[in-house]
């Protein structure tokens, strides 16, 4: 039998024979690859992604190629256990998990997350919910549920608010991932009550549970990367009260894309509303609200995308009508949503032409829009082709050219639908509201990193979002974490991280683009090029802004997921994001009450304001509204703990099945991935001041011969667990623990406390049953004293009576007798 070819590297006598498996590294990345061939000075690699590599046999060195370790070939479900740690041990543990439908991978408590983008059977069943509701992470396989149930968990073990942030990409998954996170809560809710409660409260569950389809309906919407996609983000809170259940919740939404209204990209579509309104409305609606195909309105068919195969929009229609009776929207709020939606969709259709300034070409839309929004047709045509502005008393008309009018046509409509939306999450928001008296875990589920081919003003403020998440991430993974191993005196050696700070800096500091854009729009004759100009001329030298070499409307930020060129073209009027007083007044006199309240709290705000009223009194701008959002919910964030789900992209083409290295790579280190897997695997996750975990743990110390001091006793426990030292360290007032050890520490705890329950549970049953036999001895005894005095009584009537009857019997005899006597003695005297 003749031996296989063998191939020694240069650096070090090391055999490895055809079929080896070893790690290739090319162009800066580890590939996972396979000895294909070993002849005549020719070695021939394969990688397990279809590349295939030659190099002659002397110029392979150790750095070029290094064996695989065993563990990294089969996969494993925790990557801060792998033996090799770079970007391409993390990928094709990746990969290999993803090939066998695995698309959880833990890091620590961190999960990461590859769409499959296709159904995967059993993995979401009531029976997985019922199993991971029962046991600690890291005895399962990785899974959401386990992190859902271990947020859950800490509620109680670590007595603070808990929140999970869901990040990643459009298209990756955070939606859906928010979903179920949600049904699991709900269905560990009612597993903590009694049978009398679980009624009443389950009406809460699914009332939060049925309002992700309304969100969803008009919230997302189909795009170049993702077919439900959110085009506003959501925190989503759950209040949980001390028995363990939801008694109620709050939604908040962040930055609705209202500018998707009126315009769409090529190949993207509009809300998903639109399209299951004309699917999945009865025919005698369709009639009354002048409805027909998609293909007829302007502001669903100029994409050229009105269908998704993957989407049955009269089945989403059904789906949100059920969702709303859920809700408690009443018969005739729900009519009146959908007259306004089928009012915007009619909106969209008038034309104009230039006859002495803009005038309405064909009257049947806009007839049918007036009527459907309860407006005065002449009024309408009126407002959408002149302006109306009063100075000094009187009012002034001005004669609006085309584009200004479509401009007012699209301002209605994108104000129409932010006003229908903030309505139905106010909506929401009554239905599930509830005590807040314990504590809250909140879910954030936020859109994800975009670049697109051409970015907008959404953009801008979509990834300046990330950017914040990102610096969250980062400072509680790296930051604040390796600060605390300094402080603590422990034995640590730095990891270096990609911080985002100047980039943050760049976008919301002084001076920076935020406050540049707010400047430009409270000045009314600037313009998009004035500020462009003023951008390059503050941030030219600055290294994560990029100015175009050619003159063009654009502007770059070096992020910390690439670079993204924006386009400046209407920044400043998205921005001010203006409303006209005399369009303002023409929906305030809709003879529609719903119409009418949407609008009674709106304010206007017109040029004039802009220049007479100080920075005070001046109405915030939309990037400073979100700003100071965004920072209220990094403040909401920081002051609870965190879980991290990281949603990861496996193609750009949203196939099943199909794994591009090149595009998870991209998402690895962006996302730090590499460097959490290392704070993760040298790091200690779990920190607890030293009485703390005495307290916790104490119950496992029993049989154990302490010293006096808290320090000792914790030392003692921590030693009967790990004697190596290896998983734990102590600092100068803490306890710091891997996660692999506290998941050991608290099944050990949960398990005397279980024996120790069940001790107590036998002692209490015990003493109950005494108690009722006791009871039960004394009304025996009752019971039996009486019926024996009923028994004697009986006895003594029955014996009474029998001496009576003997008693008379015996009279009758004597009195007989006597007579007897009496007679014979009055017969001897006659």
């Amino acid at each position: 039998m003749t031996s296989l070819p063998r191939l020694r590297l240069n650096t070090r006598d090391q055999a490895i024979q055809l079929g080896t498996r070893v790690w290739l590294r090319e162009n800066g990345q580890h590939f996972p690859s396979t000895v294909n061939s070993c002849a005549e000075g020719i070695v021939v690699f394969r990688t397990d992604y279809g590349q295939v590599f030659t190099y002659k046999q002397s110029t392979i060195t150790h750095q070029k190629v290094t064996a695989m370790h065993p563990t990294n070939e089969e996969g494993v479900d925790d990557m801060a256990s792998l033996t090799e740690l770079h970007g391409g041990s993390i990928m094709y543990n990746l990969f290999q998990r993803y090939k066998r439908n695995q698309i959880y991978t833990y890091i620590g408590s961190i999960l990461a997350s590859v769409n499959p983008y296709q159904p995967i059977a059993g993995l979401y069943e009531p029976a997985t919910m019922e199993q991971y509701s029962r046991r600690h992470l890291g005895e399962l396989p990785p899974h959401i549920f386990a992190i859902a149930n271990e947020c859950y968990r800490c509620l109680w073990k670590r007595h603070d608010n808990q929140c999970i942030l869901i990040s990643g990409e459009s298209g990756a998954g955070k939606t859906e991932s928010t979903k179920l996170i949600l049904k699991f809560l709900s269905v560990i809710s009612q597993q903590s009550l009694e049978l009398s409660l679980k009624e009443k409260t389950s009406c809460v569950e699914r009332a939060i549970l049925e309002s992700s389809p309304i969100m969803e309906a008009f919230g997302n919407a189909k795009t170049v990367y993702n077919n439900n996609s959110s085009r506003f983000g959501k925190f989503v809170q759950l209040n949980i009260c001390q028995k363990g259940n939801i008694q109620g919740g709050r939604i908040v939404d962040y930055l609705l894309e209202k500018n998707r209204v009126v315009r769409q990209n090529p190949g993207e579509r509009n809300y998903h509303i639109f399209y299951a309104l004309l699917a999945g409305l009865e025919h005698e609606e369709r009639e009354e609200f002048y409805l027909s195909t998609p293909e007829n309105y302007h502001y669903l068919n100029q994409s050229g995308c009105v269908e998704d195969k993957t989407i049955s929009d009269q089945e989403s229609f059904r789906e949100v009508i059920t969702a709303m009776d859920v809700m408690q929207f009443s018969k005739e709020e729900v009519r009146e949503v959908s007259r306004l939606l089928a009012g915007i969709l009619h909106l969209g259709n008038i034309e104009f032409i230039t006859a002495g300034g803009a005038q309405v070409s064909f009257k049947t839309a806009l007839g049918r829009s007036a009527e459907l929004l309860g407006l005065d047709p002449t009024q309408l045509t009126d407002a959408l082709t002149q302006r109306s502005m009063f100075l000094r008393g009187e009012e002034i008309l001005t004669p609006l050219n085309v584009q200004q009018a479509v401009d007012s046509r699209d301002s209605l409509a994108m104000a129409l639908y932010a006003c229908c939306f903030e309505w139905v999450i106010k909506k929401i928001n009554s239905r599930i509201k509830g005590n807040e008296d314990f504590k809250s875990i909140g879910i954030l589920d936020i859109f994800g990193f975009e670049n697109f081919e051409v970015n907008h003003f959404e953009q801008f403020n979509i990834n300046y979002a990330n950017e914040k998440l990102q610096e969250y991430f980062n400072k509680h993974i790296f930051s604040l974490e390796q600060l605390e191993y300094s402080r603590e005196g422990l034995v640590w050696e730095d990891i270096d991280w990609i911080d985002n700070g100047e980039c943050l800096d760049l976008i919301e500091k002084k001076l920076g683009l935020l406050a540049l854009i707010n400047e430009e729009s409270h000045f009314p004759q600037a313009t998009d090029s004035t500020l462009l100009e003023k951008l390059h001329s503050q941030h030219a030298n600055n290294h994560f802004y990029v100015k175009p070499r050619v003159a063009v409307n654009n502007f770059g930020v070096k992020h910390y997921a690439g670079e993204v060129q924006y386009d400046v073209r209407g920044i400043l009027e998205k921005n001010r994001d203006t409303f006209r007083d005399d369009l303002l007044n023409l929906l305030r006199e809709s003879r529609f009450d719903f119409i009418y309240d949407l609008f009674e709290h709106v304010s206007s705000r017109n040029n004039q304001d802009t220049l007479k009223c100080g920075s005070k009194h001046r109405r915030p701008t939309v990037s400073s509204q979100f700003k100071d959002s965004l920072h209220s919910l990094m403040a909401t964030l920081s002051s609870s703990n965190p879980f991290f789900v990281r949603c990861i992209k496996p193609n750009m083409q949203k196939m099943p099945d199909q794994f591009d290295q090149a595009v998870v790579l991209n998402q690895l280190r962006y996302s730090g991935m590499l460097e959490t897997v290392r704070i993760r695997k040298a790091g200690y996750a779990v920190r607890r001041p030293f009485q703390d975990f005495y307290k916790r743990y104490k119950v496992l110390m029993r049989n154990l011969a302490l010293p006096e001091d808290v320090r000792g006793k914790c030392t003692s426990l921590l030693q009967l667990y790990d004697a190596s030292n290896s998983e734990w360290q102590l600092g100068k007032t803490k306890v710091f623990l891997r996660e692999s050890l506290e998941q050991k520490l608290e099944k050990r705890r949960e398990e005397e406390v279980s024996h120790a329950a069940m001790v107590i549970r036998a002692h209490v049953l015990g003493f109950l049953a005494r108690k009722q036999y006791r009871k039960v001895l004394y009304c025996v005894v009752i019971i039996q004293k009486n019926y024996r005095a009923f028994l004697l009584r009986r006895r003594f009537l029955h014996l009474k009576k029998a001496a009576i009857v003997f008693q008379k019997q015996l009279r009758g005899q004597i009195a007989r007798r006597v007579y007897r006597q009496l007679l014979a003695e009055k017969r001897e005297q006659e």
